[in-house]
């Protein structure tokens, strides 16, 4: 089954992830998306993020949508356990989403 984890501010509720989680993290590897915030001036919270999943254990993959090719993505989003999407400007990501086509692969 899977399940959808939204919060505001990642690392102030990472604990609540582990425990929504049901398993082990250690070894897990995440595909961490910080495309969302490119376009903003205030990124603090991607690096607390990134840090809060590699504290809990996690491999973080990062996948940045606007600099890698489409079959790539693919492939780093198929060997993941889970995906990380940080906040930021949502139009900007569905945007480059829809260009790369990754937002069918995410949804499959």
């Amino acid at each position: 089954m899977k399940r959808l984890f939204l919060c505001s501010s990642f690392a102030d509720v990472a604990n609540l992830f582990v425990d929504c989680a049901k398993e082990d993290l250690q070894g897990k590897i995440i595909a961490f998306i910080p495309t969302a915030s490119l376009t903003e001036p205030i990124r603090f919270y991607v690096k607390k993020g990134k840090k809060a999943l590699e504290e809990a254990g996690m491999i973080v993959e990062e996948v940045e949508i606007t600099q890698l090719p489409k079959e790539e993505i693919s492939s780093i989003l198929h060997k993941c356990d889970y995906i990380y999407i940080t906040g930021g400007n949502t139009f900007f990501l569905l945007q480059e989403l829809k260009r790369k086509g990754v937002d069918k692969i995410i949804s499959k």
